[in-house]
């Protein structure tokens, strides 16, 4: 793999951007079961704080309208480092779970704005054939330190779980070095808007553009609704895994944490490379389908972890569920990130970014509250069975999508002609 000058220069400050956004990464996957174990969060407290991460997302296509207008979105990392996340440092002032929430809003409000602006230096400052695999070794690197951080941070709360003030400060101090890094790479946007920004256009018109651009772009409509779906799928499950781990079977923070924050992302460390140069070759829904059936696999294996809570194997087969989760998410999050390149062409991809991360935040509004109410009275079985089944039918629309998209006919599309015919004659007519 050949790179430029320029390609190289970003490559070295993007990777040392994500060994300490490992820090970042490896906090957001254990804040819910810090909330649930050290501050003791009620089941509706988590699914609020669960909400947060997508919910925050909702900000996105303000971000990437302020994107569109600016030469240089350097000023956008500092904004991040500071306000993003050496905020963080506030938590060791925290003694209960209103304040841990204020904070982590902070930090997710301005996570939403790094993920269109990142999208913005792989589509300039980085070659097509080269993008997949150059994020994929990002995404190794972010995972690595995350899963270290992840083990040493059980280690050091099962011996004392009010240390998590400290490692919180630590990760934040680590995360603004991460968005200084990126600030430092530079990027021309020579496609930026050159127009002054009025209060009131820029209110709405990123509103307008999202319709638009759904409405023109056939195709990335049809990606961004089976993401949606998929995204039903992740989410629903979210406020009940802390109960599921915490309170069913009594795990303690080196054992969750083992599950959550480091073998949830050895299939992302291994396969993230791997994965990158995959979606470089295919079409992102076919891309997609592979990966949503795969994660389809891991509330199914939770589900048959909870007829044995009794049993001493019982974290074995949790551990086995998340082992599954990171194959399929070291696809998702390369797809996440840079599938908008793919749709957006010749356009900025700011905004196209924006609208996907945007949508996150739209089923953010609802899922995670569906989840809580599902997991309150039906169970945690209910919620399992939902889950698997959103995913699925995701990795179905998308195999669908990309034979749409491909012009090719699907194989037994005869068969199922046929059943729909034989099922059209049963039915009585009115």
């Amino acid at each position: 793999m050949k790179l430029g000058y320029i390609e190289k220069k970003t490559f070295w400050l993007l990777m040392l951007a994500s060994f300490f956004n490992g820090f970042v990464i490896g906090t957001f996957n254990i804040q819910d079961v810090v909330a649930k174990k050290a501050l003791l969060a009620l089941d509706w407290q988590i699914t609020i704080l669960v909400m947060l991460w997508p919910l925050s997302n909702l900000f996105s296509i303000w971000w990437g309208k302020a994107l569109e207008h600016s030469k240089s979105i350097s000023r956008f990392f500092v904004l991040t480092a500071f306000v993003g996340r050496l905020v963080l440092i506030l938590m060791l002032w925290i003694h209960s779970f209103y304040p841990f929430l204020i904070i982590m809003v902070f930090v997710f409000s301005f996570n939403s704005l790094l993920s269109p602006a990142q999208n913005s230096i792989f589509q300039y400052n980085i070659s097509t054939k080269n993008r997949g695999s150059l994020f994929g070794y990002t995404a190794s690197l972010v995972t690595l330190i995350a899963i270290v951080f992840s083990y040493f941070a059980g280690y050091l709360m099962d011996i004392n779980e009010e240390w998590f003030r400290y490692i919180f400060s630590v990760v934040g101090i680590m995360g603004c070095l991460s968005a200084l890094l990126m600030s430092m790479i530079k990027i021309e946007n020579k496609k930026y808007d050159k127009r002054k920004i009025i209060i009131k256009q820029f209110l709405f018109s990123p509103i307008l553009r999202t319709i638009d651009i759904l409405k023109k772009n056939k195709d990335y409509a049809i990606f961004q609704r089976n993401f949606f779906i998929y995204g039903i799928g992740f989410m629903i499950i979210l406020p009940a895994i802390p109960k599921f781990l915490v309170e069913v079977l009594r795990m303690d923070y080196s054992q969750t944490f083992m599950a959550k924050g480091i073998i949830s992302q050895i299939g992302i460390l291994l396969l993230a490379p791997l994965a990158g140069k995959i979606h470089d070759k295919k079409n992102p829904s076919f891309f997609t389908f592979i990966a949503f059936f795969t994660l389809g696999l891991y509330p199914l294996i939770l589900f048959a972890a909870s007829y044995f809570v009794e049993a001493d194997f019982v974290n074995y087969i949790v551990y086995f569920s998340y082992l599954i989760f990171g194959i399929g998410m070291s696809a998702i999050i390369i797809s996440w990130n840079i599938s908008s390149i793919f749709f957006a062409g010749n356009d900025d991809v700011s905004m196209y970014q924006s609208v996907h991360v945007t949508l996150t935040g739209l089923r953010a509004l609802i899922v995670p509250f569906l989840g809580y109410l599902i997991l309150t009275y039906f169970g945690i079985r209910a919620v399992f069975i939902i889950s698997f089944s959103m995913f699925w039918l995701a990795s179905i629309l998308s195999y669908f999508n990309y034979l749409r998209m491909c012009k090719i006919e699907f194989k037994y599309k005869r068969h199922f002609d046929n059943i729909i015919s034989y099922f059209s004659r049963l039915t009585p007519r009115g």
